[in-house]
């Protein structure tokens, strides 16, 4: 029997009476429901709206929503947010643009190569480490407090652990790693060369001293570990004046062309503290790109105003002169829009009605029913595209006594082959989604796998998009358990359509009587993440058969969509809340570092390939995740704004739509 606990009550009136439908024999609900009842085709969302660049008119100014009530932090180097990238990435470019198809090209960059790659480890840097005590140990683990504001721990020796009070540790600081890379010690070199004449908005231009210094904003920062798991060291050849750079990572790395990339800052930001460079805390702290927009005016969470720039690099550097551009050579040579207002509207309604009444031109993240009734209008347009967006399912591993039921193999596939996903797209996204098939989506399919996307989602192993009881009901039969099996599936309290997601699923494992079932929302999304961190969470969930249901955004780096939920090295860490070291077998880790790091998929991207090829089945049958859905980004405009188009990164829809040349990407205002 289904029960609910600490939850408000279900929002599914109308879903249920479809999903009852769906449950008498109708394997999906076709398209999706506008608000009067009518099916809505999304396959036009779907397509790309053209511009005619002879029709192109300059000026105006776009009033921009996104769906919080302000910027969380003005600093890049700071900020975990996605609403703060949506909004800086128009100040500031990277080095690397990715086009629509989820494929990265070389942007600030006139060259941008992975050019060695070397089979080194933790124990090849030995030579180059030093012994530090560290100021203090917890459970074995070392915290360490360098003198040098900049300098930081890239990594420990092995043998010196776990740490012990009082006890030196050799390890490798940023100063020693010059060093290593000298000696040729390093796993993968990326050389490259900026485009010369490039300025940021103050004036100053951009130099290799701009890439190799900006890594120093993230030591102490919140995105510390996100680099610098893979960093190693920056340096300019030329001298800082020059223009061309090598980066380092630590490993072979086969992500390293696209995780190593810097926010490049100018100088008189090198030595700014993560955090304070923010307008709101001192007002000449205002963040300086080299993008086409800069930040003109803003009123803590009330106002943020940005203005097209009068130096934007591409104008004097010329698209002829970017190496892969092949389009028209009229194609504007910068973004067209003069000022961008950013609206902070947090609940989906009131962008939804701010569509409406005009005072807004484009949105995202609106609810599902606000979409369609969109979609279905003549006076606006919405455009999706498949994105990176994924919720997926983890189970907690240990064999506990009571509970445990999940340290069965049998048991999580039995679960995974009952999610209805796809009346989970149907009902609850209503269309505009698509049901997990295969652990990744399709955008980040040009490195993750040889075949199509096609292929992969036919084979054998895929995930079944509907409940497939028989499978379920054979796979429980030859598991040690006794059926029913009670689990407890719990999300966070604050996303009721995601609340709506995992109660569909509730509802079909109940309707097998091969689970009982129950659902939980213990908390709202950040206070329900720190629970789970707790050391004792893996095992009280084990003890409780308590899976957790919650999502993440995904790079066009396949390799993302398992390392973070799966590897133990990012266990108590996002988002991996239950597989500690130990837990999974050590083969089928290493077959899953495999597909990243090593010379051979480092230096050859087929190799790599083929490398997920063979490991995708393993991690489909292993089970130790299964992923429910991939999102649909989607932006709603009015007809004034022509020419939007969805990028598959949410924290790229409003650069991405202001302007890349890759794919004739351009909006302008017609009003």
């Amino acid at each position: 029997m289904t029960s609910q606990t600490n939850s408000r009550e279900p929002t599914l009136d109308r879903r249920r009476v479809l999903s009852g439908i769906a449950a008498t024999g109708i394997a999906s609900v076709a398209g999706c429901l506008g608000g009067d009842g009518e099916e809505v085709d999304i396959d036009e969302a779907l397509e790309r709206n053209e511009i005619d660049i002879d029709e192109i008119v300059e000026g105006g100014t776009l009033e921009f929503a996104i769906p919080r009530n302000g910027i969380s932090d003005y600093d890049q180097a700071q900020s975990t947010q996605a609403e703060d990238t949506v909004v800086l990435n128009a100040v500031y470019d990277g080095l690397l643009k990715i086009n629509a198809d989820a494929e990265a090209q070389p942007w600030l960059a006139a060259e941008y190569e992975a050019s060695e790659a070397n089979d080194v480890g933790v124990v090849d840097y030995q030579d180059y480490m030093i012994e530090v005590e560290p100021a203090e140990v917890e459970d074995g683990v070392p915290v360490f407090e360098l003198e040098d504001d900049a300098n930081l721990v890239l990594m420990q020796h092995p043998d010196d652990l776990p740490a012990e009070e009082g006890e030196a540790i050799r390890v490798l600081t940023r100063n020693e790693a010059a060093d290593a890379v000298a000696d040729g010690v390093f796993g993968v070199r990326v050389e490259g060369r900026l485009h010369e004449g490039i300025e940021f908005h103050n004036g100053e231009e951009l130099t290799a001293e701009n890439v190799v210094r900006s890594y120093d904003r993230y030591v102490g920062s919140n995105n510390q570990g996100q680099y610098y798991d893979s960093f190693l060291h920056a340096e300019a050849p030329d001298g800082a004046d020059g223009y061309q750079f090598e980066l380092y990572a630590q490993e072979a790395d086969a992500a390293a062309f696209l995780e190593l990339p810097p926010v490049v800052f100018p100088s008189e930001h090198f030595d700014v503290p993560p955090g304070e460079l923010d307008p709101r805390i001192n007002e000449d702290r205002v963040p300086i790109g080299t993008g086409p927009y800069e930040v003109a005016e803003f009123e803590g969470g009330q106002e943020l105003r940005l203005e097209r720039t009068d130096n934007y690099w591409v104008e004097s550097v010329g698209l002829e002169n970017i190496p892969w551009y092949d389009g028209p050579s009229d194609f504007p040579a910068g973004p067209v829009i003069d000022e961008i207002n950013i609206r902070f509207v947090e609940q989906g309604s009131g962008r939804s009605n701010a569509l409406e009444d005009g005072s807004i031109d484009v949105a995202y993240e609106l609810p599902s029913e606000a979409r369609n009734n969109f979609q279905t209008s003549d006076e606006y347009v919405v455009s999706a595209t498949e994105a990176l967006g994924f919720q997926f399912m983890q189970f907690p591993m240990d064999d506990t006594d009571p509970g445990g039921a999940f340290s069965e193999r049998a048991v999580r596939q039995a679960v995974s082959a009952l999610i209805p996903r796809q009346q989970i797209v149907d009902i609850v996204a209503q269309g505009w989604g698509a049901p997990a098939q295969v652990p990744f989506p399709e955008p980040a399919a040009d490195l993750g796998t040889s075949q199509s996307y096609d292929e992969i989602v036919d084979s054998d192993w895929s995930y079944n998009v509907e409940p497939n009881v028989d499978a379920a009901q054979s796979l429980l039969e030859d598991a040690d358990v006794e059926t029913p099996v009670d689990v407890v599936l719990e999300t966070n309290a604050d996303d009721e359509a995601r609340i709506d997601k995992v109660q569909l699923i509730v509802d079909q494992l109940d309707e097998t009587d091969l689970f009982n079932a129950e659902l939980e929302t213990p908390a709202p999304l950040g206070d329900w993440t720190v629970d789970l961190y707790q050391e004792d969470a893996r095992t009280d969930s084990s003890e409780r058969n308590a899976p957790a249901v919650i999502g993440l955004a995904g790079t066009p780096d396949p390799h993302g969509f398992v390392e973070a939920i799966t590897d133990p090295d990012n266990y108590n860490g996002c988002c991996n809340f239950f597989l500690a070291e130990g837990v999974l077998p050590e083969d089928f880790i290493e077959q899953m570092r495999g597909c990243r790091y090593g010379v051979e998929v480092a230096e050859d991207q087929d190799t790599r390939r083929q490398a997920y090829d063979e490991f995708w089945p393993e991690y489909a049958d292993m089970m130790a995740n299964t992923i429910i859905d991939y999102s649909l980004n989607t932006g709603t405009t009015n007809t004034d704004v022509v020419g939007f188009n969805a990028h598959p990164q949410t924290q790229m829809l409003l650069s991405y739509a202001l302007y890349n040349p890759a794919d004739e990407q351009l909006i302008y205002l017609d009003r």
